[in-house]
């Protein structure tokens, strides 16, 4: 069984070992450290995982070293590790704003496969979008174990390093949007008469189910809006609304502003 440890013990993190958990890795095949004892050894506990006391430790008994702190952080954290890589060992990144070859690079270790990820949070739930690049050195056969497992957590897509960033704005910072929305939903059906708790559960299965539709038919989400519009209707109504208030080019906005953060 491949052996997955974590430097790092942020909510991405967390999401990662719940989502992992999920798919039935076993929790005495995870390893997690941070720099800050008190966070990882709680992360450690919560989730039934080991909490080991250093990054060169995580080195010794992992297969898959995921790298998860910040960006800042990633070159004296590799260089402190150089020469400490055994064969056979993966490096995968999570940092958003470190490339592949800068990782290779800081890790003085040449040969080292590096995988780069960016995943959102829905891993978790085993229904997250990530995206992916790798080294020269990423061979089928480590390729195949970080996606055997990543798979497990969602959908993977091939990137190049230069999309990395509006990939953030779409998958990456979206579901902070999303989430918004459904709770602004759920609030209008409270003040409609819906409880909150019935109001939520619709809102959120309304955006599962129209993501769904999405998935399952490939048809243009504006022609199935179309297809719930009927004419003089009151989707039609709703659609006007939305456009008058400014829903869309906020939503364009709101991209835009990751995507030029990042």
């Amino acid at each position: 069984m491949v052996k997955i440890g974590f430097i790092g013990s942020g909510h991405m993190v967390t999401a990662e070992i719940i989502g992992t958990l999920h798919a039935g890795v076993p929790a005495d095949d995870l390893f997690v450290t941070s720099h800050t004892p008190a966070h990882y050894q709680a992360v450690a506990k919560q989730y039934g995982i080991h909490g080991v006391a250093s990054n060169a430790e995580v080195l010794q008994q992992a297969d898959i070293v995921v790298l998860a702190t910040p960006p800042a952080t990633a070159e004296p954290i590799l260089n402190s590790l150089a020469n400490q890589w055994r064969a056979g060992q993966i490096l995968v990144s999570v940092i958003g704003n470190v490339s592949v070859a800068d990782l290779v690079r800081f890790s003085k270790t040449p040969t080292l496969p590096v995988v780069r990820l960016l995943p959102n949070v829905n891993v978790a739930t085993g229904s997250g979008m990530t995206a992916y690049a790798v080294s020269d050195q990423v061979h089928d056969a480590e390729l195949a174990q970080v996606m055997d497992w990543q798979k497990s957590l969602g959908e993977m897509m091939a990137l190049p390093e230069d999309l990395f960033s509006a990939f953030v704005g779409l998958a990456g910072s979206s579901p902070a949007f999303i989430f918004v929305a459904i709770d602004m939903l759920a609030r209008m059906g409270v003040k409609y008469g819906i409880p909150m708790k019935d109001a939520r559960k619709i809102a959120a299965q309304v955006f599962k189910g129209s993501a769904d539709q999405v998935l399952a038919t490939g048809t243009n989400p504006w022609d199935l809006a179309d297809a719930v519009s009927s004419p003089g209707g009151s989707t039609v109504r709703g659609m006007v609304a939305l456009e008058s208030s400014g829903f869309f080019a906020g939503l364009a906005d709101a991209v835009k502003a990751t995507v030029e953060k990042d």
